[in-house]
C-alpha cells in the first residue's frame, strides 16, 4: 500500500522508544498527537504494518540516524505508552477513547471485523437479510463463512441473495449500519459482564477446548493419564474438557458408523428439537444417518410442536451429545480423520 505523510511519520516513530517519541511531540498540539496516535491504531487494525514497511520509511528519511527495531511493531501498548508521555496520563484516557470513536466513524467494520463470530452472528442473526448482506460484503469471506453457518437456513440464502443483488445503498448508509452493529455488540459485552461472564471467562474457555481437541486426538490410555492429572489439580476444568471433547458443533466430525449407534439411542421429540434452527452441515450430518422411518417421525413431531425457547433447544442438544461424550470416554467413538 501507497503511505501517506501522517502514515509515514507514525510508522517512523515506532521505531523509536516510547520515551524518546514521547519527547520530540512534547510540545506539539494534541491534534498532532491523536493524528499519528489514530494512523498507527488504523493501521494495526488493518494489519498494514510490518516491520520491512517500517524499515523502508526510515529508510527514507532517516537511514544515516535511525535504524528498524526487529520483531513485531506491538502498535497498542506504543499508542498507550506515546499518549501517556506527551500528553499525561490525565488525558491519555480521554485521548483514547477519542481515537476510537474517531476509528468506528471513519469505518466501523474495522472494528466489527475483529469481533467473535458467535457474538456478531447472535447480533445479526435479528437483522434483516439486506442489512446482513451489507456487513458480510464488509468484512473478509472466512468471517462472512462462519457467519452465514450459524444463522438460520432460510435467512442465510435469502442474505446471500442479496449480496448477489447490484449496490443500492449509499456510503453512508453503510457506515450507519456499521455504527449500530459495532453499538450491538459493545452492548453485548456489557450485558456479559453484568451477568459474570467475563473475557477472561471466555478465553479459559477457549483453552480448555484446545486442550480437548489436542487430548481428543490421544489413544484413550494417554488421554486418561493426562486428564487423570488436570483432575488431580482442578477437578472443574477436567469436567469441562471432558465436556468440550465433544461438542453440538463436533457432529459433523463423527464417523458415520460411531454416529448412527449413537443416534438410534436418542428419542425423536429430542431429535426434532435439537434440530430446529440447526446450522445446514450438521442437519445434513443426522439426517443422513437415520432411517426413512425416523426422519417421517422428526417431520411429524416437528408439525406439532409450537415455537420452541431457545433454552429447549439447547437442553436437546445437550442432551444428545451427552451419549456421544460417553461414548468418547469408552474409547468408541470415532472421528474422521482430517486431512493435515
Amino acid at each position: 500500500m501507497t503511505l501517506t505523510g501522517i502514515q509515514k511519520a507514525a510508522l517512523l516513530l515506532t521505531t523509536l522508544d516510547a520515551s524518546t517519541a514521547a519527547d520530540l511531540l512534547k510540545g506539539q498540539p494534541q491534534q498532532v498527537v491523536q493524528k499519528i496516535a489514530f494512523e498507527l491504531s488504523e493501521l494495526d487494525l488493518k494489519g498494514q504494518t510490518n516491520t520491512e514497511q517500517a524499515s523502508e520509511v526510515v529508510q527514507q528519511f532517516f537511514a544515516e540516524l535511525t535504524r528498524p527495531q526487529s520483531g513485531e511493531l506491538h502498535i497498542k501498548q506504543f499508542v498507550n505508552s506515546l499518549l501517556q508521555g506527551s500528553a499525561g496520563k490525565e488525558k491519555a484516557k480521554e485521548l483514547q477513547n477519542k481515537m476510537q470513536q474517531a476509528v468506528i466513524q471513519k469505518d466501523p467494520f474495522v472494528i466489527i471485523s475483529d469481533a467473535s463470530p458467535i457474538h456478531l452472528a447472535s447480533v445479526l442473526q435479528n437483522e434483516s437479510p439486506q442489512a446482513i448482506a451489507i456487513v458480510l460484503s464488509e468484512i473478509s469471506p472466512k468471517l462472512g463463512t462462519e457467519i452465514l453457518s450459524r444463522l438460520d437456513e432460510q435467512k442465510a440464502q435469502m442474505t446471500v441473495w442479496r449480496m448477489a443483488q447490484p449496490a443500492t445503498v449509499s456510503r453512508q448508509t453503510v457506515l450507519r449500519i456499521g455504527e449500530m452493529v459495532h453499538k450491538r455488540l459493545a452492548e453485548m459485552q456489557s450485558e456479559q459482564v453484568e451477568a459474570g461472564q467475563t473475557p477472561e471467562e471466555d478465553t479459559s474457555t477457549a483453552n480448555l477446548r484446545k486442550i480437548a481437541l489436542v487430548l481428543g486426538g490421544l489413544n484413550k490410555e494417554k488421554r486418561d493419564a493426562f486428564l487423570e492429572t488436570i483432575e488431580g489439580k482442578d477437578d472443574e476444568a477436567a469436567d469441562m474438557v471432558r465436556a468440550l471433547m465433544v461438542t453440538w458443533e463436533d457432529i459433523p466430525r463423527i464417523e458415520d458408523k460411531s454416529l448412527q449407534e449413537i443416534l438410534r439411542q436418542v428419542e425423536v421429540s429430542t431429535m426434532a428439537k435439537s434440530l430446529q434452527g440447526a446450522d445446514a452441515i450438521i442437519a445434513a450430518k443426522i439426517n443422513g444417518n437415520i432411517s426413512e422411518r425416523m426422519k417421517e417421525m422428526i417431520e411429524e413431531e416437528v408439525s406439532l410442536m409450537g415455537t420452541l425457547k431457545k433454552k429447549d433447544i439447547a437442553e436437546a442438544r445437550e442432551a444428545m451429545v451427552q451419549p456421544l461424550r460417553d461414548a468418547n470416554k469408552a474409547g468408541d467413538l470415532e472421528f474422521i480423520e482430517e486431512d493435515d
